[in-house]
């Protein structure tokens, strides 16, 4: 099995707006069938103060299918978004 975790900001700082949000919502429960909202972060970098709107997670099964859905829903999130690029990270865990 894997954790993922999806983290959305703007590069200039901004926050991300509402109707986008709830999209990414829509998209992760067509894509994955579930999601969680753990928690918000800010930060500072360069003097400029960035927000972290939100982290998505998710835990998937782990395999070829789940990394091209979740290379598929970045390219779909970079698009709408318009950002360069999107983190991404992902754990293997074991249930217990």
């Amino acid at each position: 099995m894997k954790k993922c975790d999806i983290h959305l900001s703007y590069s200039n700082g901004e926050p991300i707006e509402q109707e986008k949000i709830l999209r990414v919502r829509e998209e992760l429960v067509a894509a994955f069938g579930s999601f969680a909202e753990p928690d918000r972060r800010a930060w500072k970098y360069d003097g400029v103060r960035y927000v972290e709107i939100m982290r998505f997670e998710i835990v998937t099964t782990d395999g070829k299918l789940t990394m091209k859905r979740l290379k598929e829903f970045k390219e779909r999130l970079m698009g709408f978004l318009q950002q360069v690029d999107i983190l991404i990270t992902t754990q293997d865990i074991q249930i217990i």
